[in-house]
C-alpha cells in the first residue's frame, strides 16, 4: 500500500516565508515613506518659517452655460458663435 501522505519540504518552505517576509517588509517601508514624506515636508515647511498654506476658496457659480456646451465629435461646430 503506497504512503497517502505527502511530506513536507521545510527547506523550501522556509525559503518561500523568507521571501513573503521580504516583500512584507518592502511593502511596509513604502508605506511609511509615502505616509511620512508630507509629514517631514510640513515639519521641514515650519521649519524653515514659510507660512502655512491656506485652503483654496470656492469657485463663484457664475459660469455661462454657453460657453460651456457640450458637442458631439461629429457636430459641425461653428468657430465663432453668430449672434441670433
Amino acid at each position: 500500500m503506497p504512503n497517502m501522505y505527502a511530506e513536507v519540504n521545510y527547506e523550501s518552505l522556509a525559503l518561500f516565508g523568507k521571501f513573503g517576509g521580504a516583500m512584507l517588509g518592502l511593502l511596509l517601508l513604502v508605506w511609511l515613506i509615502a505616509v511620512l514624506t508630507p509629514k517631514a515636508a510640513k515639519l521641514i515647511d515650519r521649519l524653515a518659517g514659510k507660512p502655512p498654506k491656506e485652503r483654496p476658496e470656492r469657485v463663484q457659480d457664475n459660469i455661462k452655460p454657453e460657453e460651456y456646451e457640450v458637442h458631439s465629435f461629429f457636430e459641425d461646430v461653428p468657430l465663432k458663435k453668430q449672434g441670433g
